[in-house]
């Protein structure tokens, strides 16, 4: 019950950092923002013709990322705290966007919302995700409810898998880790073909802290895509994926367990359809994802203090939706983006476990009671005047098969004030719905209501011919958070809308390039405060839970020849609050995480045009990074790898 309480603590928290990166070093600063395309309003458009705060992360960044976790990469980003990133493989990875939760962070995948409904937050699991398989990430910082929906309050994060080329990397280093992965992309006359195999293992290190036992992890990947032309001016496309993973666990904070388990998998099935016309493009989508979960503590092994000598936990999250959007050039230089979307989401889950008292089975959640569906129309209006001004307005109006219908809205305008510079400011309303666990588990509460918030930032970036720098500052408030509350009868807790929370911040992050040369600075400063009124008292704490009030990050690339090139990179993550609960005292006490540097340095080496070999050294100083009480963090090791472009 700790877990679940700890879990919706730190569900409102809430704090931001952008970043911007160059696709390539040798890429002009000065066309950067002219030529990188992002998918921020449904529709491939520019960096400059936006006032909304975006990162790209460039296909070279994952690449001369191998040997890397998808959280590991996202934790360089700043205003982005993966929590679990750096800790034993398969841990649990908590990602925050301006220190709001994963359930408040929306992930898609080439634009199709992946959500796991069995998840108390309705949130997939990242160690399925295989990052090798990306072209690049978009991030789009701020509450991108009008366009995306539910989830969408801190930020979307959009993974846009690789769709061209052949490549084959092979790869192994420490912690007994080796993964091999293929892919290849062809066309044949109209039809688009392509497949995606990896595989990918490591004893790793132990969970738990201050324990020997490893606690390892496997995981296996497979996309397929198929698509083609019709005609001169439509296109449709299909795409399966299907990924897996089986990981050792341990039994809590600096507690070892050799037979605790975990396996999950996921199998997605996405397609679409694009037309273009003379003056816009229409695109119909349908996606459905099925997750399962499953967790079993044997009982070959009990630590002393384990409340059952065996349990099981399975889990089963069904996320099914259609979408139909048109993007239309108006009259004036105006562009809308209108769109209805539907969504429907199921779980069915199970528990039980064994102990001295005898079995025990926790009410089951079935399908046919544990599903909602979600129904919205939307609609913005884009205004961009070349060098001078730009304009973005728009609202999506929502209904969910429970609460009923909510509204939200954003203002976006910004304004070029000097060669290459530009301001901008943002005002957004988002919301996130109750999840089904929160509806529907013996905790649920159906007269739950969606968490509302409200964002405001403000900022400026500017490019020079070798220098480029971006400041935002911002602020958001939610209302109706949704907490556990507990109660004095059974079953001794329920889900409330009673929190309130306001944070707020400031990101900067500038970069330089000369020649060869390039450096990256980023630094994000946090403050927030949580309200909750439960049975008349009023409390008022800190809702920075394990994110850093300071985070500060510096690369260094240089390109040594035409074959060779070098980085390092470090960053500095400032203390942090976390809780655990103690079984002598049986209350939950607060610890302070102490603050740690984590540097790597990589290099690569081309030694053929289509051949090359790549380093990577994480923790250089060997530090101790604690992101979790109780838990370990990922020692110095070496990660070599030999990858093949074709």
């Amino acid at each position: 019950m700790f877990n679940i309480r700890l879990t919706l603590i730190t569900a409102f928290s809430f704090a931001c950092l952008p970043s911007l990166y160059a696709a390539k070093t040798a890429i002009r600063l000065d066309s950067l923002l002219t030529e990188v395309q992002v998918k921020a309003s449904k529709y491939p458009s520019k960096l400059a013709q936006t006032g909304k705060v975006i990162t790209v992360i460039s296909q070279e960044q994952i690449q001369r990322s191998i040997g890397k976790n998808l959280g590991e990469l996202l934790q360089e980003s700043v205003g982005i705290s993966i929590v679990g990133a750096r800790s034993a493989p398969g841990s649990n990875q908590e990602v925050y966007v301006r220190g709001a939760n994963t359930g408040n962070v929306l992930l898609l995948i080439d634009g199709f919302p992946a959500n796991d409904p069995s998840h108390i937050s309705s949130v997939l699991d990242w160690n399925l995700i295989d990052l090798g398989s990306l072209e690049r990430i978009e991030i789009m910082k701020g509450g991108q409810s009008t366009l995306y929906g539910s989830d969408a309050m801190a930020g979307v994060i959009n993974l846009v898998t690789r769709k061209s080329g052949t490549s084959i990397s092979l790869h192994g280093g420490g912690l007994g880790t080796h993964a091999e992965a293929f892919q290849i992309q062809k066309t044949i006359k109209k039809l688009h073909l392509g497949l995606g195999l990896k595989n990918f293992q490591t004893q790793g290190f132990s969970a738990a802290a201050n324990q020997e036992e490893k606690d390892g992890m496997g995981q296996q990947n497979i996309r397929v895509n198929v698509g083609s032309t019709v005609g001169k001016h439509s296109d449709w496309d299909l795409y399966y994926q299907s990924e897996f993973y089986r990981a050792d666990l341990d039994g809590g904070p600096m507690i070892d367990e050799r037979d605790y388990t975990a396996k999950a998998s996921n199998h997605a099935f996405r397609a679409q359809f694009h037309r273009q016309f003379v003056r816009g493009d229409l695109f119909v989508r349908v996606f459905q994802d099925i997750t399962h979960r499953f967790f079993r503590n044997d009982s070959t092994d009990i630590p002393a203090n384990a409340y059952s000598n065996y349990s099981e936990s399975a889990y089963v999250g069904l996320n099914q939706g259609a979408e139909s959007y048109v993007k239309w050039r108006l009259p004036a230089s105006i562009q809308t983006v209108a769109g209805v979307e539907y969504r429907n989401q199921a779980t069915t889950q199970t528990d039980f476990s064994i102990s001295g008292y005898g079995r025990y089975d926790s009410p089951a959640l079935a399908a046919s009671l544990a599903n909602i569906q979600l129904v919205a129309g939307y609609l913005t209006f884009e205004k961009h005047q070349a060098d001078a001004w730009g304009l973005e307005l728009g609202g999506r109006l929502s209904n969910h098969s429970l609460y009923g219908t909510n509204f939200t809205y954003h203002v976006n305008p910004y304004a070029y004030v000097w060669p290459k510079g530009k301001l901008f400011a943002n005002y957004y309303s988002s919301f996130k719905a109750p999840s089904l666990y929160q509806l529907y588990s013996p905790y649920g509460n159906q007269a739950l209501q969606a968490e509302y918030g409200k964002t405001l930032e403000a900022g400026f970036e500017q490019q020079l011919e070798k220098f480029t720098v971006r400041l935002v500052a911002f602020q958001q408030d939610v209302q109706d958070g949704i907490i556990f509350q507990s109660i004095m009868e059974e079953p001794y807790g329920r889900y409330m809308n009673v929190a309130k929370q306001n944070t707020k911040g400031l990101e900067l992050e500038a970069r330089y390039a000369w020649k060869g040369f390039s450096t990256e600075l980023a630094y994000t400063y946090l403050d927030g405060q949580m309200n909750q009124v439960i049975n008349g008292k009023d409390s008022t704490f800190s809702s920075l839970i394990r994110r850093p009030k300071h985070q500060v990050s510096l690369r260094l690339n240089q390109q040594l020849t035409k074959r060779w090139s070098a980085s390092i990179y470090t960053q500095y993550v400032g203390e942090r609050t976390d809780y655990y609960y103690d079984d002598a005292s049986y209350q939950t006490q607060d610890v302070t995480l102490g603050r740690y540097v984590w540097t790597e340095l990589q290099s690569t080496y081309s030694f053929h045009k289509h051949w090359r070999l790549q380093a990577l050294m994480k923790n250089v100083l060997n530090q101790r990074p604690v992101e979790q009480y109780g838990y370990s963090g990922q020692p110095r090791n070496v990660q070599l790898s030999l990858l093949g472009t074709f």
